[in-house]
């Protein structure tokens, strides 16, 4: 079994020294030499890698991971929009209150933040101890109470947590084991609960921009972030999830405007898209 999770409580002013030791540990075999992270369970060991050396840039708009910023708005309405109706709260403020939401692949925060205050009690989760530490400091200074944890998805699993809902955005795309991680998400989602998913599509336009546009003529993320045989089609995510006991909804297109330089809902589909599913029933028997 995997060891028992690491529960971070770094205080912002340890950030500093565990950002250099995760830069020292990469270094270790000398100049330009890396450890790297091996996979294990649904971790993919050189995505966590990559994100770990961008974990100072998360709450930086203007840094490597600007498009995240730009793409929270239109996948907040998604979110809200999809668990208010679940937690049924009178305060119009506080759509999400008394929901409990896991964030998997919570990154340094930039969902798991807005959930909160919207009313939600979160507990983001991360293979990424560094992006989890710039969570962690980003919350405090921020006041806001967000239960981090370093680890993965399965070791939620280990410890029996479950969930009103789980939210997975721009995670599945990532994932060493597509079925391991299928099945991490019924067992933390409780009857009844909701999943909201957000992905990138393998199409050609998906290859055009996300691959060839974003990384390589915008460069709004280093290359190699991304691996388009990796992104999951609509009819593949609902084929993992319906034997599972999920009732999945249809795509809904999150579509990039160029000229506001935002993102909104659309009918198009065809590069980043989100999918909402309700776990209705216990999974299949294998």
């Amino acid at each position: 079994m995997i060891a028992a999770l690491c529960r971070t409580a770094v205080r912002a002013a340890r950030r500093g020294s565990l950002l250099a030791e995760h830069r020292g540990e990469h270094r270790a075999g000398g100049a330009g030499a890396e450890t790297p992270t091996a996979n294990r369970g649904t971790v993919d060991g050189a995505d966590i890698d990559r994100f770990a050396r961008l974990a100072e840039q998360w709450w930086n708009p203007d840094g490597p991971h600007g498009p995240l910023h730009r793409f929270v708005p239109v996948r907040m309405t998604v979110i809200r929009d999809a668990l208010a109706p679940l937690a049924g709260s009178p305060d119009r403020r506080r759509p999400l209150a008394g929901l409990s939401v896991l964030d998997i692949g919570c990154g340094g925060g930039l969902l798991a933040e807005p959930m909160t205050r919207l009313g939600a009690r979160v507990t983001g989760v991360d293979a990424d101890m560094f992006g989890i530490t710039a969570a962690v400091e980003h919350a405090g200074d921020a006041g806001l109470d967000i239960e981090y944890v370093a680890g993965a998805a399965e070791d939620l699993v280990a410890a029996g947590r479950s969930f009103d809902a789980v939210v997975a955005s721009e995670v599945i795309e990532h994932v060493a084991d597509r079925q391991a991680f299928a099945d991490a998400l019924a067992a933390l989602l409780r009857l009844g609960g909701v999943l909201v998913l957000t992905t990138i599509n393998r199409t050609p336009r998906s290859y055009a921009t996300a691959i060839v546009g974003a990384e390589y003529v915008l460069r709004w993320v280093p290359r190699g972030t991304h691996d388009w045989s990796k992104f999951p089609t609509p009819e593949e995510l609902k084929g993992l999830l319906e034997p599972r006991g999920f009732a999945v909804g249809p795509a809904v297109g999150l579509a990039y405007d160029p000229v506001e330089g935002t993102f909104r809902e659309s009918a198009d589909a065809r590069v980043n898209y989100a999918l909402v599913a309700h776990r209705q029933a216990e999974a299949a028997p294998s």
